[in-house]
């Protein structure tokens, strides 16, 4: 009972962190992680992403599950929220179990604080990082029975850890470092790696090697691309040890957490890092005889299961951080052991010092207890920052002001809301910051042309294009600002160009065909506005220009279906109504026409 208690209490405890980011919308990159994922959209995708993965990363378990995920509460964010957050306390209680097969103190202590701390926001209110909160209880499930293999030798507990193993590297393959925690928890319980240690990790080491190769071909040759040339070696190495140090100081300071960090010193700066660190584990080695192999056995987990995200091996995400809270959401767990460890030896200690007095172990527990209570209320607020787009950016750009990203998603946000002039103050910080990025002149172009600034729009369109050639979305937009000044042979150019780069863009074809009705090329528009609807049948534009051909070509039965499948499409489409009302007209239907006229007049006065 007290167990479950415990493990009640933790379930709760969670709920109320959470709780502001539970009902928080879509953000950055969930609407193509899932809302606009044809993989999860589609009946067979759950196989999909076994056979036939079109991501950046080969992790088909997790991309079933979020097929299931779809086809349970669909479109709707609250579901895949609470999916997260009952992951992340799954973990919790079996950081809980982990801790106290491998006989630390204050095991529970350890399950709580990895439950509450700040750092794991990112993972769990984030619906994007769902690899990470799928990834974690099967790693712990592995961890949990190779502990007992290790104890007892029984084959049935090797063969669970490898499946759960197994398992974790097809959720998200940065797990692939168990193998060599199994060698080091050799080395923990008996000082030595023997053969049969050997032996018995080798059947890890293989389903980690072959999971990780298929990893680093996916990332070098579908992301790598997204993030421009990499760093050089000697750059990353230097921004690895920075990390390392880094999200050791977010561990013992959760009040410094961002979205998104500034990169750490370059020179002989960069050194301090690995210096500390080799300082620290030459101190654990020294006392490997006592507290130094326990210390070496929580570090070996913090570094190990940090090692694949340093970006050692390049990685798309550097182009946007040099580190993320969700990429120590794994590793922390060792810190959270080690934490544990520490309070357990601290109250033993104690114990003996005062001969079991109870004075002083209370005055830890308080201690402990003010502690996890203040990393839950920072972990409470911090959730609330993810519960949209606006508020997450603002925080953003709050922490870090020299962050062009921050300062670009923040303007898109507002673009949303329609505050174009606010939105391209933010584009204009974000150019200043990073003057090559061609997304943040595209950007600052929407905003100008929202504002009627056709001419200078114009210009960043073009500014975009001049820095990468291939971005199909600046075509696609100076496309649309040349149709709206009646260019119609320069806006027809633009749009082919996106359709060269993206052939199934399906507003560009669109606006290809208004192009060439434009021209008075007929026939060809109508191929294009076809082509539309086969890439996007939900595309209620594409069907009204469509009607609008087959109506000037004089097939106004053909145009009246298109008409109404727009209104269909998009209840409310006075355009379609209005032009439904001229369609009908012609065919001498009054009745209905004077109702489609009626509609138009209502759907333009909303």
């Amino acid at each position: 009972m007290r167990n479950l208690a415990r493990a009640l209490a933790v379930a709760l405890v969670c709920l109320w962190v959470y709780h502001p980011s539970l009902h928080g919308t879509w953000l950055w990159d969930d609407g193509l992680e899932v809302a606009q994922n044809p993989m999860v959209r589609s009946a067979g995708g759950w196989w999909q992403a076994w056979v036939h993965p079109q991501g950046m990363d080969y992790f088909p378990l997790k991309g079933s599950f979020q097929w299931l995920e779809w086809h349970l509460w669909g479109a709707d964010p609250f579901g895949y929220h609470a999916a997260s957050l009952a992951l992340h306390i799954a973990a919790s209680l079996l950081v809980w179990r982990l801790l106290l097969a491998l006989g630390v103190p204050a095991a529970y202590i350890g399950g709580l604080l990895f439950a509450v701390h700040p750092l794991a926001v990112e993972s769990v209110a984030w619906i994007s990082e769902l690899k990470n909160t799928l990834s974690l209880p099967p790693l712990l499930l592995a961890a949990a029975a190779a502990v007992r293999f290790d104890s007892g030798g029984r084959r049935r507990d090797q063969v669970a850890a490898l499946l759960w193993f197994i398992a974790a590297l097809l959720c998200k393959t940065s797990v692939v470092m168990l193998p060599f925690l199994i060698l080091l928890l050799a080395w923990w319980r008996r000082g030595r790696i023997g053969a049969r240690d050997l032996a018995a990790s080798a059947p890890f080491f293989f389903a980690a090697a072959a999971l990780g190769f298929v990893t680093v071909w996916f990332q070098s040759t579908r992301a790598i691309g997204l993030a421009g040339t990499p760093q050089p070696l000697l750059e990353r190495l230097a921004q690895a040890g920075w990390s390392i140090a880094e999200y050791v100081r977010l561990f013992a300071w959760p009040p410094a957490i961002s979205p998104i960090y500034p990169p750490g010193a370059a020179g002989l700066a960069a050194l301090l890092p690995w210096l500390g660190l080799a300082a620290v584990l030459g101190a654990l080695w020294a006392f490997r005889s006592g507290w130094g192999r326990h210390g070496l056995l929580g570090a070996g987990w913090y570094l190990l299961n940090l090692a694949p995200v340093l970006g050692l091996v390049p990685m798309a995400y550097s182009r946007v951080s040099p580190r993320a809270d969700h990429l120590v959401y794994l590793p922390m767990v060792g810190l959270a052991g080690l934490a544990a460890a520490g309070l357990g030896a601290a109250c033993g200690r104690l114990s003996a010092r005062t001969g079991g007095g109870g004075g002083a172990r209370l005055a830890l527990g308080v201690a402990a207890g003010l502690t996890l209570g203040a990393l839950a209320m920072e972990s409470h607020s911090l959730a609330g920052r993810y519960r949209d787009g606006k508020a997450l950016w603002s925080f953003a750009v709050q922490r870090n002001p020299g962050s062009w990203l921050a300062h670009n998603n923040l303007g898109k946000e507002l673009m949303q809301e329609g505050h174009a002039g606010a939105a391209e103050r933010q584009f204009r910080a974000a150019i200043a910051i990073q003057s090559d990025s061609p997304e943040a002149h595209a950007n600052l172009g929407n905003a100008l042309e929202e504002q009627g600034r056709d001419a200078e729009a114009r210009a960043e369109y073009e500014a975009a294009l001049a820095i990468d050639p291939g971005f199909a979305g600046a075509h696609y937009n100076l496309g649309l600002a040349l149709l709206r000044s009646r260019s119609m042979a320069l806006a027809a150019e633009q749009f082919q160009a996106t359709v060269r780069l993206d052939p199934g863009h399906a507003q560009a074809l669109n606006g290809l065909g208004l192009a060439l009705a434009g021209e008075g090329r007929l026939d060809e528009a109508m191929e294009r506005y076809e082509a539309a609807i086969k890439a996007d049948p939900g595309l209620p534009e594409a069907h009204l220009n469509l009607g609008n051909a087959l109506f000037r070509k004089g097939r106004t039965l053909d145009a009246v279906r298109e008409y109404r499948e727009a209104i269909r499409l998009a209840p409310g489409y006075a355009g379609a109504h209005f032009n439904l009302c001229q369609a009908l007209l012609s065919l001498g239907r009054t009745e209905e026409a004077r109702a489609e006229l009626k509609a138009a007049r209502a759907s333009a006065n909303h």
